[in-house]
């Protein structure tokens, strides 16, 4: 072979492998470009929906404590619930119990719009009351096992009903009998719905931890569906962590869905998210292939141009286009990420003067670019003393860290305040010396504000805006734990409304929610700030007053709570005149925890009621004797 030939021969081979170098290289390159955008994509997609599947778990959550709540307020009606105890102990008829609760109990259909009917049993299962919607009740030797409220769904005439079965207990907590509740499901059909938010195929469940019970949404979308589950639902029940949250990928098995999980109801159901697999993961596809393609379509130029230069010094040449090259795809991929990503997006100067912003920036915060270049970074922030002492903090930490994460409050254009979920890298030269900072924030104002919301739904009445059953007790025994660490006195005043029944019998039960709520506010008016007045439920309210001087303030403020509440209130124009009867129990005299002093405080009410309405009792249960109390005032406990 001649030495041109020999060297076209090598030119030609290394010509084919440079070009074929080039091709791998593209390919790597394209699978590094892939690899993380369908990391970060997929990432953010199944975390944002996880998000939303914990909210629809915390909205369950919250329906079906409020369900118990209302059981529970249900079977604590005392003078209810002493009737029965009299039946019980054989001092009354079943027939007397009837007359004496039916009228009442019919009354509490109206304490929350979806109770649409409920049964009180007796001891032996025996029906005491039976009014509005009801269907099968638990069997007795279920009832005789039942140690606390116990929810489930159940089928009433073609229908699906929300079953609370509630045990009524005495003093001593033998079992009295059982109030079973029945609520519509339109709200928990409302929650399933949601579902089909993360695509138009995808469906809410409901299973319990056991397995044997799968509740959806019917066909024509209105009620609910109690079916067995499936054996495709057997299969991933055992690779589900029912205590967490989290996605379920399809096995290799032939099925294509992908099934999100949180757990409700302290763990006795699992939410279920179905949804087609590649419906669900549409939008991380097709952010995938954009880049691919290019990065692909590219390749073939790429080689044509390198196979053209490569001449005599074919192997400089073709090194020096695989840097060229790599370099570029990594400038490609870099202002793809910037323009493209969902993700605001800011670079800064070493002393944090604004020197780039991309698109989602601008969509995010309202400003656009051409606005904030040049700005120090302290100018688009809403700032007061101690979120200026936090910046000054996060500045400090990225003069020797690399990288902070956080939360910090912007404000957008209209000047409203943007809460950013943010990190913040620091590029440093080849110097080790800080040459610019990338900021990357996503907006979650919304997502705080949903949970602010929740919390406050969570701990406040809905009627009153008042603290509930729950916040009070907390409060109470957080009040007693200061308490009893200061050495002072605290009081709880339980307060009844007097004539309250005839006024929603009369009027009716949106003129009764219209006057509880104008107590509640003469009530805060009233009390001082540093007092608590909540809404225990129907027409009671629970006042606690700390750092008490002496016991007999208790019932100044009850005095003035009774004299302030007599007073008329207008409704659309009629004058109606109520009363209240208090009891008082005050700490540490009549009880060391919350639970005994709200109890005294119920019982000492009652006396107040007895003694003519209108007055106020302390509660003396040792010495056998009630202090008395009216709107002239009344003597404490010695």
């Amino acid at each position: 072979m001649s030495e041109p030939e020999s060297i076209r021969l090598i030119r030609h081979k290394a010509m084919l492998l440079a070009v074929v170098g080039i091709l791998v290289s593209g390919i790597l390159v394209a699978a590094v470009t892939a690899v993380p955008i369908y990391q970060s994509s997929r990432e953010g997609l199944e975390s944002s929906t996880l998000m939303g599947i914990e909210a629809q778990g915390a909205a369950l959550d919250n329906l079906v404590r409020h369900y118990e709540g209302v059981a529970r307020q249900v079977t604590s009606r005392t003078e209810i619930r002493r009737r029965l105890e009299s039946y019980v102990d054989g001092e009354m008829s079943l027939e007397a119990v009837i007359d004496y609760s039916r009228p009442r109990l019919a009354d509490a259909l109206g304490i929350s719009r979806a109770l649409v009917g409920m049964q009180r049993l007796g001891p032996f299962g025996e029906v005491v009351v039976d009014t509005g919607e009801t269907g099968e009740v638990p069997p007795v030797s279920a009832l005789d096992e039942l140690d606390d409220v116990d929810s489930r769904l159940v089928r009433f005439e073609g229908r699906t009903l929300w079953r609370t079965s509630a045990p009524i207990r005495d003093a001593e907590g033998d079992r009295l009998g059982t109030d079973v509740l029945f609520f519509e499901v339109d709200s928990l059909v409302d929650i399933l719905k949601r579902a089909r938010t993360l695509e138009s195929s995808a469906r809410g469940f409901l299973l319990d931890s056991r397995g044997e019970r799968l509740v959806g949404v019917a066909e024509d979308g209105v009620g609910l569906e109690i079916e067995r589950p499936g054996q495709e639902f057997a299969g991933d029940l055992a690779r589900i962590d029912q205590n967490g949250t989290g996605v379920l990928w399809p096995e290799m098995d032939g099925t294509a869905r992908v099934l999100f999980h949180t757990p409700v109801g302290g763990g006795r159901c699992l939410l279920l998210i179905e949804s087609d697999f590649w419906s669900f993961y549409q939008p991380v596809v097709a952010r995938l292939l954009w880049p691919l393609g290019v990065v692909l379509l590219l390749l073939p130029l790429v080689a044509w141009l390198a196979a053209l230069a490569l001449r005599p010094v074919l192997r400089r040449l073709s090194r020096q286009a695989e840097e060229l090259e790599r370099s570029a795809g990594e400038l490609r991929l870099a202002g793809s990420v910037f323009e493209g990503t969902g993700e605001a997006i800011m670079i800064t100067s070493p002393n944090h003067r604004i020197l780039r912003v991309n698109p989602a920036f601008s969509r995010i915060t309202g400003f656009t670019a051409d606005e904030v270049l040049g700005r120090p970074m302290r100018d688009l922030f809403q700032l007061d003393d101690s979120e200026s002492e936090q910046l000054e903090r996060v500045c400090q930490e990225l003069g020797h860290q690399r990288s902070w994460q956080g939360e910090l409050d912007y404000r957008n254009r209209r000047g409203e305040r943007l809460t950013a979920l943010q990190t913040i890298s620091a590029i440093r030269d080849e110097h080790d010396r800080v040459s610019h900072f990338i900021h990357i924030f996503n907006d979650i104002t919304q997502e705080k504000a949903a949970e602010k919301q929740i919390r406050h739904q969570a701990r406040h009445d809905s009627l009153t805006d008042l603290p509930n059953r729950a916040s009070l007790k907390y409060r109470i025994g957080e009040a007693v734990a200061r308490a009893r660490q200061d050495k002072t006195r605290l009081a709880v005043l339980f307060l009844d409304l007097d004539y309250f029944k005839e006024v929603n019998d009369r009027l009716g039960h949106a003129m009764g929610d219209r006057l509880l709520r104008q107590v509640a506010d003469r009530l805060q008016r009233l009390l001082r700030h540093e007092d608590v007045v909540g809404r225990l439920g129907g027409d009671e309210f629970l006042i606690l007053l700390e750092g008490l001087p002496a016991p007999r303030f208790a019932g100044q403020v009850a005095a003035k709570v009774i004299e302030v509440l007599t007073r008329p209130f207008d409704l659309e124009g009629e004058s109606i005149t109520i009363g209240a009867s208090i009891g008082i129990a005050v700490y540490p005299e009549h009880g060391g925890d919350a639970e005994p002093l709200v109890n005294h405080a119920d019982a000492a009410m009652y006396e107040a009621k007895a003694a003519g309405r209108d007055t106020y009792r302390y509660f003396d249960g040792q010495e056998g004797e009630r202090e008395r109390g009216d709107h002239g005032g009344g003597q404490p406990p010695r």
